[in-house]
């Protein structure tokens, strides 16, 4: 979530209002794999090799972004539900005094 904010020059709550809609921009998206790519590096010590046009490859592979479903779906979904619902979490119910 830190480096989305820092590459796109915006605050986390901006973060969680761009994955709350439900159309994504296309930089958003290559963004969004290219820093689970870094990320997935860092976490096993792994050089990055790979920069944002291998990303738009990946994204092409798979399909590109209209494959309704298939891997790159999966991918945005998972990012919405570990980020968005987990960590915001799901509204609380106001309980009315009676």
């Amino acid at each position: 979530m830190r480096e989305f904010c820092n590459a796109k020059g915006i605050t986390i709550d901006k973060y969680f209002e761009l994955l709350s809609k439900s159309h994504y921009d296309l930089d958003n998206i290559i963004k969004l794999v290219y820093i689970g790519y870094k990320s997935a590096c860092v976490s096993n010590k792994e050089e990055i090799v790979f920069d944002e046009n291998d990303a738009c490859d990946w994204i092409d592979e798979l399909g590109s972004i209209f494959v309704s479903e298939g891997q790159l779906v999966d991918y945005i979904k998972y990012i919405v539900n570990t980020t968005v619902v987990s960590v915001q979490g799901t509204p609380k119910e106001d309980k009315k005094k009676v």
